[in-house]
């Protein structure tokens, strides 16, 4: 009877600290990143979760984007993260956007994108701490060829 009693209660103790922590990396974050989005054009979230150990490899996410289109991502790290988390974006093996820029890691950033397709977003931390985040693609500006940026 005891056994199951002390299992009970690990159960209960387990469940409490993941809750504890997905209320941390939820809700409250997707509603920090969306306020910090302003009145841009709402297109994708990313819940992002980082384990210990893995943080410095990070995870990836695709997202399809347009040519002559300007975006940003906003980024809401969680309370306790160590370290705030890096995103970056990719086509291929270029780097078209960061939030990690001369030693400072920003909660937005802006990019231009120059040809229709699929994109590849790589979320780190430099520790290897656990750590959460939420992060929102919004729409800024459409561009006509003749207006997009050189």
């Amino acid at each position: 009877m005891k056994h199951i009693i002390l299992a009970l209660l690990a159960i209960v103790s387990l469940m409490t600290c993941t809750t504890n922590a997905s209320a941390q990396c939820g809700d409250e974050l997707m509603k920090q990143a969306l306020g910090a989005m302003g009145n841009y054009q709402y297109i994708k979230d990313f819940d992002i979760k980082l384990a210990a150990g893995t943080s410095t490899t990070g995870t990836k996410f695709s997202v399809v984007l347009n040519s002559r289109t300007h975006y940003q991502i906003n980024i809401a790290n969680g309370s306790t993260n160590a370290e705030k988390v890096v995103i970056q974006i990719f086509d291929g093996d270029k780097l078209i956007g960061t939030n990690f820029a001369n030693g400072k890691t920003f909660e937005a950033f802006q990019f231009i994108c120059s040809k229709t397709g699929a994109y590849k977003l790589q979320v780190s931390c430099s520790g290897g701490s656990e750590a959460c985040a939420r992060a929102v693609l919004s729409l800024v500006k459409q561009y006509s060829e003749a207006e997009m940026p050189k």
